[in-house]
């Protein structure tokens, strides 16, 4: 069984993407936009633990997760999940999180080549999203 370290979430709102700016990650020049989610705890599974994060995070319950992949990123592995909903406004909790926001695929694009995404991961994560939802509504 793959050990993974982190559980992460794509949530959806039509065509916009809800990015977090970690606050562990806030004394850093550059804020980075990342994922909601985090770390698996103990004899947690990665999609009990990236619906914990959700609720932690941003009190989010989602009725529906599908998993977009697993991404290498500083030498362990992550696990992605995608998840619509209808909210728009996001309440956070501010010791987990400094930001947050809804992002178009073009502006996570550009957000990528400024170099202001978190892992690297994002924007390929989005885009294998859109593709499920293609593939779904097909």
């Amino acid at each position: 069984m793959t050990r993974y370290k982190t559980a992460r979430c794509i949530v959806q709102r039509q065509d916009h993407f809800l990015l977090a700016i970690h606050s562990r990650f806030f004394r850093r020049a550059h804020k980075k936009w990342g994922l909601l989610g985090g770390g698996i705890e103990w004899g947690e599974g990665p999609e009990e633990a990236v619906r914990r994060e959700l609720r932690e995070e941003i009190d989010l319950h989602l009725d529906t997760l599908q998993q977009v992949g697993v991404y290498d990123y500083k030498r362990a592995k992550h696990v992605v999940y995608h998840g619509q909903t209808d909210i728009r406004r996001v309440e956070f909790d501010e010791f987990e999180l400094v930001d947050v926001g809804w992002f178009t695929r073009q502006e996570i694009e550009r957000l990528g080549r400024e170099d202001r995404l978190h892992a690297g991961y994002e924007l390929d994560a989005v885009l294998r999203a859109e593709n499920m939802d293609r593939r779904a509504i097909a």
